[in-house]
């Protein structure tokens, strides 16, 4: 077995990180998409993982995305636009709905450009309980952090992992630091619950009642 300790990774960011704005970016997710660029078996990429990160109660020890905020380097929010992806299949001419139920982000109809939320930030942190060289290489494997990223956003410039005392990958100050599932804790918490996946593939794991982190800003 790989030999696992926690860990700080700081990844220094050269672009905005165009971002959803519903859920945080974890880290067990960006490795599951840097090993399926290698491996599209689901299967065999979570035994990757598991090489990768620990687990509990069916959890990864890897946390949300931290924006770090000092004197000298801000968190600046922004909105991008890209043009709108669409099949060519659309524009047929052929109509979905009946007229008066057309939206005007179907077919022909559909807005040429789509306004999405960034993230202007220097650095982002994660905290995990993994193998320090594993975490590193996939890393560096990925053309970028969130969405867009083959469009040049969310491109990395740097990636260092340490190893730290203490293990912040699911709590951080006793906040949360990590969408974890409700059904592990006997006691209710303070932040909100909202029907999500907890685990990769992020895209089409199962859906249950998770706790969400109210706050993703490290302030150094």
């Amino acid at each position: 077995m790989s030999e696992f300790n926690p860990l700080r990774i700081e990844v220094d960011m050269m672009t905005s990180i165009v971002h959803s704005n519903t859920h945080p970016i974890h880290l067990d997710g960006l490795l599951y998409w840097a090993i399926y660029s290698m491996n599209n078996s689901h299967e065999k990429i979570i035994e990757v993982l598991d090489e990768t990160l620990s687990k509990s109660h069916d959890v990864y020890h890897a946390s949300q995305a931290l924006y770090e905020k000092s004197s000298s380097n801000n968190i600046v929010a922004k909105e991008i636009t890209r043009i709108t992806r669409t099949d060519w299949n659309e524009f047929d001419g052929v109509l979905t709905k009946v007229k008066k139920s057309i939206k005007e982000n179907e077919g022909v109809f559909c807005r040429k450009f789509t306004l999405k939320l960034a993230t202007q930030v220097k650095r982002i942190i994660f905290f995990a309980h993994g193998n320090h060289e594993k975490i590193q290489f996939y890393l560096n494997s990925i053309l970028g952090i969130g969405l867009q990223s083959n469009s040049g956003f969310g491109e990395i410039e740097k990636v260092k992992v340490t190893r730290i005392v203490d293990d912040h990958s699911w709590f951080l100050d006793e906040k949360l630091n990590r969408i974890l599932p409700k059904s592990m804790f006997y006691m209710s918490r303070n932040e909100p619950v909202k029907s999500c996946r907890y685990k990769p593939n992020y895209k089409s794991s199962d859906i249950v009642d998770c706790y969400i982190p109210i706050g993703n800003t490290l302030v150094v």
